[in-house]
């Protein structure tokens, strides 16, 4: 995958754990920026602390329930302004 993912940014729906969290990692470790969503807090956070600790600024996290579909604009803004569109 190596450049394939590099400058852009990937939204990670149930990513506070299995396989949501491993594709985080993964598009992270291969230079995306990556908001991760899930309506797990606790695990998101701690998802995204671990992203951030080996790569700093690479992740940023939404608790989020992805049915609830105003959020989805919110989510989407944020993570614009965060990581540019």
């Amino acid at each position: 995958m190596t450049g394939r993912v590099e400058g852009k940014v990937a939204f990670v729906t149930g990513a506070a754990q299995g396989l949501g969290q491993a594709m985080a990692v993964m598009f992270a470790r291969h230079g995306a920026k990556v908001a991760l969503t899930d309506i797990n807090g606790l695990g998101l956070e701690a998802a995204v602390a671990g992203i951030n600790a080996e790569l700093p600024g690479a992740a940023i996290g939404f608790e989020h329930d992805v049915t609830d579909e105003a959020r989805w604009q919110e989510v989407l803004d944020d993570t614009v302004t965060r990581f540019g569109g």
